[in-house]
């Protein structure tokens, strides 16, 4: 039961076949011609811009995100540890932060929850990565030991959420009127 139509020859020889020579005839002033040069009014798309055509439809959606997180990952470092005079500067420093004051923070930032700390499946040390944000001081939580401030970034539904730094992930605390203690106690250095 083989049909005379249906052909097992390869897609090469279609040149061969009665239709094929039937294309090459009807298109033979044109089909080894060289590729027409475009109008000064239409120049060329330049590649960078016919690849944004073709973005969309890109066969490994998401791949750009991969990479980045698996490159964040490696840029991740362990928490630098206070010795007791550091943790004393900067308890100094944050005595000098009031409401509403402009504030530059470096802290330590980590996807794992500090509570889960030192625990037998989590190490003692987190790995994490240290950020810095500016932005006015809303609220200093002695009890909860936590410094809350805004930074005028707003989430995807156009809301500004607080930023609420713990005082054991701060590595820096600096803004205007926070200056050193003895400064601030008027004490004169040797």
């Amino acid at each position: 039961m083989t049909d005379k139509n249906l052909s097992t020859k390869p897609a090469d020889n279609y040149k061969n076949t009665p239709m094929g020579k039937a294309v090459q005839k009807k298109y033979a002033d044109i089909l080894h011609g060289s590729r027409p040069e475009p109008s000064y009014r239409h120049p060329r798309m330049t590649l960078s811009n016919r690849a944004k055509i073709f973005s969309p439809f890109a066969a490994l959606r998401g791949y750009e995100e991969e990479i980045a997180a698996e490159g964040e990952e490696h840029l991740k470092v362990t928490k630098i540890r206070f010795s007791e005079e550091d943790k004393g500067k900067l308890s100094d420093k944050l005595l000098q932060v009031k409401k509403g004051m402009e504030v530059t923070v470096c802290f330590f930032e980590t996807d794992i929850d500090p509570a889960s700390f030192n625990t037998p499946s989590k190490p003692a040390t987190p790995l994490g990565r240290y950020r810095t944000i500016a932005g006015t001081v809303e609220r200093i939580d002695p009890v909860y030991r936590e410094l809350q401030f805004s930074t005028g970034d707003k989430n995807a539904l156009g809301k500004e959420l607080p930023v609420i730094i713990r005082f054991d992930d701060i590595l820096d605390l600096s803004g205007d009127g926070i200056v050193d203690i003895d400064e601030y106690l008027g004490i004169e250095k040797d």
